[in-house]
């Protein structure tokens, strides 16, 4: 019997990400799928939804890391009501996604009403609290020490600022005077320093100039189609050092992505919004990570009636913290799933 004519896979080494030198590999095997693995250097999936809400239970909770590297940290926040205090970030630039709820973010510059789907850049160095809250607000947050800049590929088509971007509202009034005393956080890396002030420091009277803070919603965000053949996502901000990038992803026309090695980069992506799962992935929070050089190839991505996700790739080698660790799962490289050997394990050990 003569042997079985396998059909031919295609692999793509990229160097740099998507910007960098490609090589295409051509194999008869198809290798995303592993059996196990042994050790800490492999894919994960977290669902952040797990994180027990008694980390929250604090009034005064700040953000928990799951995921941390040179100059980045991806973060998790439970809001259910108003902060009674300030916080400002003065060594990076956050992100800030809502995963779910709604709100009103008031910050030094104004006041926005967030809801789900929105992403909040909030630059180094300005001041912040969470107001009303009027569902629980769950926050997905990248922590930047480069600085974040939006600049969207192939704008207007893929996301039009004139239409969908906008800025807080500012206050038109003073801080007033407050009872007792009125605290601001100010964080520095992993340290915390508090102040201490007999007025709230926040409102302001108007702004003038350049946007600090800036809002849009994912939902007007639009992928890169082609008629066949896969294509790079489109790029929504990047770092001015080149260390961090951020993508829109989510259902578009286009090939499904190849079989690749990442090599330069750590590659992190937040599902946001369905209602049409990505392959082994629908629930919202569902964050994956596919650390540097690892083979992967990830679900399709033109599926109907659609999704909305973002990519963040960064240079850092990434290690999970403890809190990551309480809601990671072992990730196979072909549809995101849960990969089988994690069940296999829980198994053999009861």
């Amino acid at each position: 019997m003569p042997d079985e004519v396998l059909a031919p896979n295609v692999e793509l080494f990229s160097r740099n990400g998507f910007a960098g030198p490609n090589t295409t590999i051509v194999r008869a095997q198809y290798r995303p799928r592993f059996l196990r693995a042994r050790g800490e250097y492999v894919p994960r999936r977290f669902h952040t939804w797990d994180l027990p809400a008694g980390v929250f239970a604090e009034p005064k909770a700040l953000p928990v890391s799951i995921l941390e590297g040179e100059g980045i940290s991806f973060e998790l926040s439970r809001r259910p009501a108003a902060m009674s205090f300030g916080y400002v970030n003065v060594w990076a630039d956050e992100l800030h996604y809502i995963v779910s709820g709604r709100g009103e973010l008031d910050t030094e510059v104004g006041t926005l009403e967030v809801r789900a789907g929105d992403i909040v850049l909030i630059p180094r160095a300005v001041t912040y609290r969470w107001g009303e809250i009027t569902e629980e607000i769950n926050e997905y947050i990248v922590v930047t020490a480069s600085e974040l800049q939006l600049d969207p590929e192939g704008a207007p088509g893929t996301f039009n600022p004139d239409l969908h971007l906008d800025r807080p509202v500012p206050h038109g009034r003073p801080g007033l005077p407050v009872e007792g005393e009125y605290e601001v956080v100010v964080r520095t890396g992993d340290t915390f320093t508090s102040y201490f002030y007999d007025v709230d420091p926040i409102p302001c009277l108007d702004v003038v100039g350049a946007p600090l803070v800036l809002r849009f919603n994912l939902e007007h965000v639009q992928g890169l189609g082609v008629a066949e053949g896969g294509l790079a996502p489109a790029r929504l901000m990047s770092s001015t050092s080149g260390h961090d990038f951020v993508f829109g992803t989510g259902s578009r026309r286009s090939g499904r992505p190849p079989v690749h090695h990442n090599a330069d980069f750590d590659e992190v992506i937040c599902y946001a919004m369905g209602p049409s799962p990505w392959g082994s992935v629908d629930t919202p929070g569902t964050v994956t990570w596919t650390p540097k050089g690892l083979l992967h190839q990830g679900p399709e991505e033109d599926v109907q009636p659609g999704y909305r996700a973002f990519l963040v790739e960064t240079r850092s080698t990434l290690t999970m913290t403890p809190a990551g660790r309480d809601i990671a799962h072992l990730m196979e490289t072909d549809q995101y799933g849960v990969h089988p050997a994690e069940g296999q394990t829980a198994a053999a050990a009861r």
